[in-house]
């Protein structure tokens, strides 16, 4: 089991969130990401309400979170439209 801690704060972005998350994973195919063969990630949030929100209410950071959970996975903030998928992932919050 590997894991990744994330420390929300005030300041914390989501792009620094989906690149620490993207930083853990193993690219498995084109659109697939997840953990090494036989092995899970498990990602720790503390302080999910920590972020600040943003004008329109929402919480971007927390919003990713919850797209990752909702969806299993996220788009690519370099190629448009591509989706990422991600496996054998664990969300502790």
């Amino acid at each position: 089991v590997d894991n990744v801690v994330l420390n929300f704060s005030g300041g914390t972005q989501s792009h620094q969130t989906q690149t620490t998350i993207e930083g853990k994973l193993l690219k498995l195919g084109r659109t697939l990401l997840g953990a090494a063969a036989n092995k899970r990630l498990v990602i720790f949030v503390d302080d999910v309400n920590m972020p600040e929100v943003e004008e329109y209410g929402a919480q971007p950071p927390v919003e990713l979170l919850r797209q990752f959970c909702d969806y299993k996975g996220f788009w690519d903030r370099e190629v448009m439209n591509l989706w990422k998928n991600i496996c054998r992932t664990v969300l502790v919050a």
